[in-house]
């Protein structure tokens, strides 16, 4: 493997590792919002009757 590819290659790792990292605290930051914060049941945090009704007050 010659240099420039070595450096995509890691280029491409970190990009993945950060949308990993990214889409973790996403979900967390919902259940923490969601059950911590709203007082809400954590079974519900990702129920989609859940989302879908919260989303219903926004559309």
């Amino acid at each position: 493997m010659g240099s420039v590819t070595k450096h995509v290659l890691m280029q491409l790792i970190i990009i993945l590792l950060a949308i990993i990292v990214l889409a973790v605290l996403f979900f967390v930051g919902i259940f923490i919002g969601y059950v911590i914060l709203g007082k809400g049941q954590s079974s519900d945090a990702f129920n989609p009757d859940t989302w879908n009704h919260i989303l219903d007050f926004i559309n």
